[in-house]
Formats: structure tokens, sequence, C-alpha cells
């Protein structure tokens, strides 16, 4: 499924006009009419997750937006629609700061809607080719995000040449990654108190030091406010 990500840092004094604009942005008839679905998130403060806590990508974040188009739809084709709908928001943020991303995400288990996520933008080793660091990340690396508890587990996989297509448009720059991996919860504390977690977490890092430059990837946990999709279907 293609994805848009958008990493937003408001101006000083607008994070809630920002907010309330990426909100009101989701209620838009495109989204119907292309059924694409869109959810907007707000990083947490006192994050246990967040790696590093304090670099400029993480301090001052306000608002994530993501935007997922259904199986064969393009969200490229419908990105002169979505162009106008967005300018509002670029009114609102520090364009030096905020990134954006473009590329696919797989599922690997869902179960339902969930109120918290986690993003991990990894950035490769230099010393593995694209081609072998999706290969790693893909069919051995997955298997710690599946025997994850409590969690469902998605990988994102990085269009950079598009991200820098749409950083373009709007005058943002694209995001520093090559993958992000995310997990969602229903309640962060339950994950982190998870025996498996304790069990399984070092060796995933472990793992990670095979083919990813951890200290050049960010890792953090945001609140949901909106997300348009319906898990029923």
């Amino acid at each position: 499924m293609a994805k848009q990500l958008f990493y937003l840092h408001a101006l000083k004094g607008h994070a809630p006009q920002l907010l309330d604009a990426a909100v009101s942005l989701t209620s838009s008839a495109i989204f119907e009419n292309y059924s694409l679905h869109a959810a907007v998130m707000i990083p947490r403060d006192n994050d246990p997750l967040a790696a590093p806590a304090c670099s400029p990508f993480l301090t001052g974040l306000d608002v994530v937006l993501e935007m997922v188009a259904p199986a064969g739809v393009s969200l490229r084709a419908c990105q002169r629609e979505l162009s106008p709908m967005l300018s509002p928001l670029m009114t609102l943020v520090d364009r030096e700061r905020s990134r954006v991303a473009c590329g696919y995400h797989r599922c690997f288990q869902e179960s339902g809607q969930k109120p918290v996520r986690y993003h991990y933008l990894m950035v490769r080793r230099q010393d593995f080719s694209q081609a072998d660091y999706l290969d790693y990340y893909v069919h051995s690396h997955s298997r710690f995000g599946v025997a994850t508890p409590l969690a469902d587990y998605y990988q994102n996989y990085i269009d950079a040449p598009a991200g820098v297509r749409l950083a373009e448009v709007f005058g943002l720059k694209p995001v520093i990654a090559h993958s992000i991996s995310e997990l969602r919860f229903l309640r962060l504390k339950d994950y982190l108190s998870s025996d498996v977690v304790a069990e399984i977490g070092p060796a995933a890092s472990v793992d990670e030091e095979r083919f990813v430059d951890r200290p050049a990837s960010q890792s953090f946990t945001m609140d949901v406010v909106q997300d348009t999709r319906d898990y029923s279907v």
C-alpha cells in the first residue's frame, strides 16, 4: 500500500492550529473518493522509546500526518488534488525542520485499531546495498517484529526519489531513513512490562547491528488523535 508521511514542526506558537488543520484535512471528500485513509498523531512526552530523545528531528516535532492508499491505487496519481488541500498546513510549519517520506507499507500482523504507534526510522549501514538491506530486513529481521507481543507490526519501505519530489513540492526536506519499522499498541505500558519483550529486545538490537546504522536512526512513540480507517473491513 502506498503511503505518505509528514513529520511536521509547527512555527512558533502554531502547534494547536497545525493539529486542528491536520485533523480537519482528514474529513475531506478526496479521501472517500479515492478510498484513502489518514491518521494524525502527536509525539508523546517523556517517551521511554525515544532514541535519541533530544535529536533535532524529534525536538519540537508537533504533528505526524499519514495518508495511505489501498492496494492498486497510486497516491502520486491523486497528488494534484491532494496538494492544494495540504497547502493550509504548510503555512503553519517550519519548512526547514519538517520532513516527508513516501513509500509502501506491508502489514505482518494486525488486530484492529490501536491508539498508540511507534516509528523507528532506520538508516542502513553504508556497507549494505539497498537491495541487501531490504532483503535482510524483510526476510530475516522481521521475525523479531512478528514475535513482539501485544503489538501490531508493519514495515514501511522508503521510495527516496518520490520523497524528494514531494519534499520539493512543499518546500520541505525528505526524511533521512531507508525504512520505517512500525508497531501499534493498545497500551504501551503492557508492552513495556512484557517478559517476552524483555527477552527478544536485546536479541533484536544485536541483529540490528548487522545492517542498521543505529546512531543515525530515530525511534519514538505517538498518540493517535485521528484515524479514518475502518478496521472492520
